[in-house]
């Protein structure tokens, strides 16, 4: 029996090396990736272990009494190194030559992982009491230095795997998987690319150059890759086919952090590198654990008939300190260039516009919209500038005062959407194009000189100016603001008015189909709106001295009504809550029209003193409720319809005559114009009954039309005639005031899986009624349930208001659940209630991290109801008009009976609910899908 066992065993010692020898070549390559994938985890581990030791040396420096900690690593793992060390599929030269560039990197990982160590000791022992962090800089440096060492050793080692894969790869170049594997790999190559070229910078304070025109190709070169990447998976297999139209949503997704990238690239950002680190980090965490797991799947899925090569992990590295160039704080901003252009030509089509053509067309609408959403936030930032500025008139007051300042933080030019629009304008035939995008280019001019007024006001209030001119130039700049923003609302018009014309050029692909019939029945509806918006602004500007007729806009909504089950026939109903009803925005664009006109006809001239400007709730009333309703349908629809562009508020910033006072400006009041009495009673919403016979439609009437140029000072010739002018503010809402949506629970599907991403904003009171069984732990109970489902693109903030209002955790990513649950658990009730300050905070934290088309939700968790200043009320309804909603949620044993958070979610947009331990773990999860991605 023992001569049979050695027997045994030396057979198999003979095979062994014949095994080994059997193993393929692309397998035994696999393992070097293997390891340079391990390996880069390591790296990227340090990489964060010293971005976050700096942080606290920065602490240290700034406060002694500040302790500095590093955690204990442990030893080096040697298993994936022997792995591919022992590979023996590689023929024997060859092998040599990879072992040899394998050592390399073993070797300065190893000395990467004593440095380190070194640096941990240094801390556990305190020494940097006795050197002041001298040794401390010393090896950060290093291993900054180590880190450059083992990337480019990485990738040097990487370029010979290709190499010997390259040799003994076999398939014809035309195998589908092939031809995908090659497709995929320029992808990969082209982010790489990127990556290498951003910056980090270990000191986040000091000001830094962005390589911005590298990011906006790089943004191009994906949307090339969107198009093409994909269009051989129906010749694979199941399942490396399904894995192509992941890889193809971690491309968009790594596309979406370049727009946001590119938009938040703003003045702000642009004072400090931690705009630039935060892009690099999220660009290297989607590219590692998203794109290059779905391409590892997908060479995985094609075993074993076709043998492929994985990429490694990219490993970050730290750019030398630098610093950008400073502008010429002296020079004033020039003046926009402005175009002018002959009268848009449109001959009628003989086929339908193709699909590409479409969407161009909606794309620019929906860049005009976003356009203006960042012009009315601008109005807003200086209208309350000029309010405070006129208090610092008089230089010998001015000085007894804390200092004048102005920012505009928020403010974000739409560069990245500008940029994917003009490449898509190549869809849009010749004799259009180079109208419609000059057009459009001068827009951005526009909105590149608000821009750069604003930097120069931020100068000119730092620098304290205003003490030396009594706010000469402060004047000077609001001046031309006021002519800005009316020029860029003149400009917008003629631009959506061609795209309108160039679409009606086109005949309808489905003339018949009941989107086509009910989105014009709905857009003759929202032209009519238009005429009396127009008729609204002239009467309010005193340009008019009636206000506008509103028996079509009449006529419209009880046609829509009585017209619906015809219209409708053969759509689904879904229902109210669902999001994908096209019922619901037929049905409430029907009733708004007739509130609308009610509203106009019921108008009277506002006592003097009136804080607000009467056209505002029109401006809200038709953006909000008639074109917002018609958008939502087209978005729905699957017609080759075109989306409208909502009105700006015109009067929501307005020039003040200078005080010769130390008391506030004095509001401007509305122009005193009487109003005629009304021909007929107005017919409300409740009085149309609905009728189901047939009506003839009226002729739908032209569309007026002024291409004449603007002078640079936004006027037009005193003929002009404009019909349209519309401002969109983007917003994807799915249900609009959710009030109790408990009776919903048993519904909740546990998933996120074709719902929007999200951007919620925990707003929760910690304060010390909140240490019950009832509440807080309850409240971490529905946070934590929701973490257990959170996406990488799920953006999640946490805002305590027990004493003072403050965020204790940044916008994180749903790939952080693990830490977002930490900061959980570290969560005691303790102080007192600023229901106020935590309010406007956490709105402040979701602007800033403002998703287009995803789900902006403030969740508001307490006990009990605080007092709220009109201020915050007026914030959170102009936030829920703008995409960002307001939720509430209470805790305790017992219902609350009060009516302020309610009233308070209903201002918001949002849900109110009671939070029991039933619907605890389901409650949040209910606000997390509360929209769904487009499409779905």
């Amino acid at each position: 029996m023992r001569r049979f066992s050695i027997l045994i065993i030396l057979f198999a010692f003979i095979i062994s090396p014949v095994a080994a020898q059997q193993e393929a070549p692309q397998t035994s390559l696999n393992h070097y990736v293997e390891f340079l994938s391990q390996s880069s985890e390591l790296v990227i581990y340090r990489f964060k272990m010293l971005r976050n030791y700096q942080d606290d040396v920065t602490r240290y420096r700034k406060k002694p009494d500040y302790g500095l900690r590093l955690p204990s690593s442990g030893p080096l793992e040697e298993f994936y190194y022997k792995k591919a060390m022992g590979g023996l599929g590689v023929e024997a030269g060859k092998r040599k030559q990879l072992n040899a560039g394998l050592e390399n990197v073993w070797n300065v990982l190893n000395k990467l992982d004593e440095t380190c160590k070194t640096l941990e000791t240094y801390v556990r022992l305190k020494d940097y009491e006795r050197d002041n962090l001298k040794k401390s800089d010393a090896l950060g440096t290093e291993i900054q230095s180590l880190f450059e060492r083992y990337a480019h050793d990485k990738n040097a080692l990487y370029t010979q795997i290709r190499q010997v894969y390259g040799d003994v790869q076999n398939r014809p170049v035309t195998d589908p998987y092939v031809v995908t594997e090659k497709a995929m790999g320029e992808v990969i190559a082209s982010q790489q690319r990127l990556l290498e070229a951003l910056p980090y910078y270990l000191n986040e304070e000091n000001k830094a150059e962005w390589p911005v025109a590298l990011v906006r190709q790089s943004m191009l070169d994906d949307e090339k890759a969107l198009a093409t990447i994909g269009n051989t998976a129906s010749q694979l297999q199941y399942p490396a086919s399904d894995m192509v139209g992941s890889f193809k949503s971690a491309l968009a997704s790594m596309q979406d952090i370049k727009r946001r990238a590119l938009d938040d690239h703003n003045f702000a950002a642009q004072q400090s590198a931690q705009h630039g680190n935060a892009v690099y980090l999220s660009l290297v965490e989607q590219f590692n654990h998203d794109m290059l797991e779905f391409y590892k799947a997908f060479v995985g899925y094609s075993k074993p008939g076709h043998l492929l090569l994985n990429y490694p992990f990219f490993s970050p590295v730290m750019k030398a300190e630098g610093s950008a160039e400073v502008a010429d704080a002296g020079r004033g901003t020039p003046p926009f260039q402005d175009k002018s252009f002959q009268p848009l030509n449109v001959k009628k089509a003989n086929a339908p516009a193709s699909a590409a053509i479409i969407k161009t067309l909606n794309q620019y609408v929906d860049w005009i919209n976003q356009s203006l959403r960042q012009m009315h936030l601008l109005q807003m930032i200086v209208r309350n500038y000029q309010s405070s500025a006129e208090y610092y008139r008089d230089p010998s007051k001015a000085q007894k005062r804390a200092n004048l300042s102005y920012s505009h933080d928020d403010f974000k030019l739409p560069f990245s959407e500008y940029t994917l629009l003009l490449n898509a304008s190549s869809a849009i035939p010749e004799p259009y194009r180079k109208s419609v995008t000059g057009q459009t280019e001068v827009l951005m001019n526009v909105l590149q000189e608000m821009d750069g007024l604003s930097i120069e006001l931020i100068r000119y209030t730092s620098e304290k100016r205003y003490l030396q001119d009594q706010l000469k130039r402060s004047d000077a700049i609001l001046d031309r603001y006021l002519v800005l923003f009316d020029v860029l609302d003149k400009k917008k018009e003629l631009l959506y008015n061609d795209i309108r014309r160039i679409h009606e050029s086109y005949p309808n692909a489905t003339p018949t189909s009941s989107w086509y019939i009910a989105g014009s029945a709905m857009l003759k509806t929202i032209d009519n709106g238009h005429d009396v918006m127009f008729g609204m602004r002239d009467y309010l500007k005193g340009e008019a001295s009636q206000l506008p007729e509103t028996d079509r806009l009449e006529a419209d909504s009880r046609q829509l009504i009585a017209d619906e089950y015809k219209n409708m026939k053969g759509l689904q109903r879904y229902g109210r809550s669902n999001g994908l009803c096209p019922y619901t925005p037929y049905e409430d664009l029907g009733a708004n029209a007739g509130r609308f006109a009610e509203s106009v006809q019921k108008y009277k001239p506002a006592r003097s003193g009136y804080a607000a400007h009467p056209y505002e709730s029109f401006y809200y009333f038709y953006n909000n409720e008639l074109v917002y309703e018609y958008n939502n349908f087209i978005e729905l629809s699957k017609a080759g319809l075109l989306k409208t562009i909502n009105q700006p508020d015109v009067f929501a910033f307005r020039r003040t005559n200078p005080q010769k006072t130390d008391a506030p400006p004095v509001k401007i009041e509305e122009p005193k114009v009487e109003k005629p009495k009304a021909e007929k009673p107005v017919e409300t919403t409740a009085q149309v009954q609905t009728n189901t016979s047939e009506v003839p439609a009226a002729p739908k009437p032209p569309v007026r039309q002024d291409t004449r140029p603007l002078t640079n000072e936004g006027a037009p010739s005193p003929l002009a005639q404009v019909k349209r002018d519309t401002v969109y503010v983007e917003r994807v809402r799915v249900d609009t005031v959710y009030v109790d949506r408990n009776a919903q629970l048993q519904n909740v599907t546990r998933s996120l899986e074709g719902f929007a991403p999200n951007n919620m904003v925990l707003l929760l009171d910690v304060s010390s009624s909140m240490n019950s069984p009832y509440k807080l732990p309850l409240l971490k109970c529905s946070i934590k349930s929701l973490l257990t489902l959170v996406r990488p693109e799920d953006m999640i903030s946490i805002v305590l208001y027990s004493g003072k209002a403050r965020v204790v955790l940044k916008p994180t990513s749903g790939a952080k659940a693990s830490e977002i649950s930490r900061m959980i658990d570290l969560l005691q009730s303790d102080g007192d209630t600023d229901g106020n300050e935590g309010i406007k905070l956490a709105y402040k934290t979701a602007n800033k991290q403002y998703i287009r088309a995803g789900n902006n939700r403030i969740v508001l968790a307490t006990d009990g109801e605080f007092p709220v200043s009109d201020e915050v009320v007026d914030m959170i309804r102009q936030n829920a008009r703008q995409d960002v909603y307001l939720s509430v949620f209470t805790f305790g044993r017992n219902e609350h009976t009060g009516q302020k958070l309610k009233k308070l979610s209903q201002l918001g947009m949002g849900s109110y609910a009671h939070v029991t331990d039933a619907s605890a773990d389901l409650q949040l999860i209910l606000e997390a899908q509360a929209k769904k991605l487009a499409g779905k």
